[in-house]
């Protein structure tokens, strides 16, 4: 399969023209497009904000309608007439009467207030007769819902109820009736008129639809068809439920959400009791189209300046093809050996400076050409040094396997000659040395790293005898990768420089293990410690990273190694006590990317070869 690229250059010069420009279209179309997305969202963000807007501010009306309405019902509860009737014991039928022709609490709070519809009395009393407003509780209103709320709660409480004779709901406050000594009396109801809903909306676009509910969710007043007056939704008691008032978008997932874009605002006023909620709708066609005709145009829009940009392009290619036709023309006859350039080219822009400069170029071609024989003879003549020591460098590699086949050969003649422990320990050290040699610059599993290190333990041990004992713990993953070499070092500074001046009892101690978000490795070992002086000495080397000169180069070169590789939060630390030994700790990070190795400067070859060399 072609490179694009490739085909992009194998294309006619013309083409390529036409494609550039149609290609720096492209970018302008992107932006248009997110232009396009963006204004489509800001006018869906104005529509929502002009919804939220609206539902704040029908909030803010029902609740003072509200408001006014419980100010009313206290009035028609809390008066003389009222507290006559609850208070006083009338016996017969005429003391009733004259307490209704004298009473006018209720007609006249109705014929004042165009809020309210309508005021009941309902009074739960021995012998109570009832006329106009007042009714006497029957053993069926006992056993309404809104009834048993007031006996229970005792508080004013807003209900949507049902009247039988109409068919027809109405949102009323019920208000219990106590007398003096806090004994329930019965209830007031007073309903609200349907022209305060009716006035609320007025204000409203004719688009929108328009839901009250209380309580639960029980709606009071609505013009959408799907949620009826008298219908429960759940999902208002959710909203209150969270306790937030403000007005906010639903989700198209639920039953409101579907109808369109929807808003809903709740809030509960404190003598009621009940929530009540604020629901618009805008169907989610005036948004749409809106959008699809900004849409529409913007696509009319874009082809045209698509069409006139092919053109022009077209137009363009066809005039300054021609003058790189010439062009063409003129370098091939170069090319061609005839270096007579007779014609002349018109015009005074680049083409035409290329043209110059061609001609400048005819008359030192013959120059160019013994420079670039002299160039060939130097080419093959470094090929030839290449070849050379790659041949040299074939040839060193024949040191290290002739190292291996006598290393062999001896352990085989010791093991004839029955002597095993010299033929295991030549064995031991053809091994050792081989990890040696073949140490490259990736990475290494820690179960190589610590059989290489164990080698060495056990040639050491091997040569100090019952001087030296040692042991290797580790809890980390054996296949975990590691940096060749980094503790082998480490235990051989601890013999040299810790067990090898002690007479017995020397001992190493080797441990792996996890330490939160890091790998830690110790070796410790109960030598004669360190001086204060020479840990100074050792510790700024450490921190310089300084591989000069001087001792403790194996140890400098380990921390350095680590920094390069896993960063200077990682690295080397020395804990030390005159007379009775040394820890070195080694921590690195618990995650490694083996890939790094490949990125790391070019110093970290100049290190690794070092330690290979000690």
């Amino acid at each position: 399969m072609m490179n694009p690229i490739q085909v992009l250059l194998n294309t006619k010069f013309r083409n390529k023209l036409i494609f550039m420009c149609i290609a720096a279209i492209v970018p302008t179309v992107l932006a248009g497009v997110f232009l396009l997305w963006n204004l489509a969202d800001t006018i869906r963000t104005n529509a929502e904000n002009e919804i939220i807007s609206s539902a704040d501010s029908l909030k803010i009306r029902l609740k003072d309608s509200i408001v006014t309405v419980s100010n009313i019902s206290e009035r028609a509860v809390n008066n003389s007439d009222i507290n006559a009737l609850l208070h006083n014991s009338f016996s017969t039928s005429d003391e009733y009467y004259n307490f209704y022709m004298q009473t006018t609490a209720a007609s006249d709070i109705i014929d004042a207030y165009p809020q309210i519809d309508e005021i009941k009395y309902y009074i739960d009393k021995s012998g109570f007769v009832g006329h106009d407003n007042f009714y006497e509780v029957t053993d069926e209103l006992r056993n309404t819902y809104w009834y048993q709320e007031a006996e229970a709660y005792s508080q004013p409480k807003w209900q949507l109820i049902l009247d039988k004779n109409t068919e027809e709901y109405s949102l009323c406050l019920v208000t219990p009736l106590k007398n003096t000594s806090g004994m329930f009396m019965g209830a007031a109801v007073v309903s609200v008129s349907p022209y305060v809903y009716d006035s609320l909306c007025d204000e409203l676009p004719n688009t929108y639809r328009i839901i009250f509910s209380v309580g639960k969710g029980v709606v009071f007043f609505s013009n959408e068809e799907e949620f009826p007056v008298g219908t429960l939704i759940s999902e208002m008691d959710e909203i209150s439920a969270y306790g937030i008032s403000d007005s906010k978008i639903i989700s198209g997932n639920s039953r409101l959400g579907k109808l369109g874009h929807t808003v809903v605002s709740y809030f509960d006023y404190e003598n009621t009791g009940n929530p009540f909620h604020v629901c618009i709708i805008s169907p989610a066609s005036l948004f749409n189209d809106t959008t699809s005709e900004v849409v529409l145009t913007y696509i009319w829009y874009v082809a045209l300046c698509i069409l006139l940009s092919v053109l022009l392009a077209y137009l363009f290619s066809s005039v300054f093809s021609r003058r790189i036709q010439f062009l063409k023309n003129q370098m091939h006859n170069v090319a061609a050996g005839n270096f007579e350039l007779t014609e002349e080219i018109k015009g005074t822009d680049e083409i035409f400076d290329l043209y110059e400069d061609l001609k400048k170029m005819v008359d030192s071609m013959q120059t160019l050409i013994n420079d670039a024989y002299k160039a060939k003879i130097q080419s093959e003549s470094f090929k030839l040094n290449q070849v050379e020591a790659e041949f040299k460098a074939l040839a060193s590699q024949i040191n290290p396997h002739f190292l291996y086949n006598t290393l062999e050969t001896i352990r085989m003649k010791a093991y004839v000659n029955n002597d095993k422990e010299t033929a295991d320990l030549v064995k031991k050290l053809g091994k050792f040395m081989r990890r040696c040699l073949e140490v490259k610059d990736g990475m290494v599993t820690l179960e190589s790293e610590l059989e290489f290190t164990k080698s060495y333990l056990e040639l050491q041990s091997a040569r100090f005898g019952d001087r030296v004992s040692y042991n290797i713990y580790c809890e980390v993953d054996r296949q975990y990768k590691i940096l060749p070499l980094i503790i082998q070092p480490i235990v051989e500074n601890a013999f040299v420089h810790g067990i090898e001046g002690e007479k017995a009892n020397g001992k190493i101690s080797i441990k792996v293990f996890y330490k939160g978000e890091n790998v830690l490795i110790e070796v410790q070992d109960n030598g004669s410690g360190i001086s204060s002086d020479r840990l100074r000495e050792l510790l700024a080397k450490l921190e310089k990273n300084d591989t000069s000169s001087g001792k403790s180069i194996g140890l400098t070169n380990v921390n350095k190694r680590i920094k390069m590789y896993h960063g200077e939060q990682y690295g080397m630390s020395v804990e030390t006590v005159l007379g009775q030994g040394t820890t070195i700790r080694v921590t690195i990070p618990r995650e490694v990317d083996e890939n790094v190795m490949k990125r790391l400067p070019e110093k970290y070859m100049e290190i690794s070869s070092k330690i290979n060399k000690e």
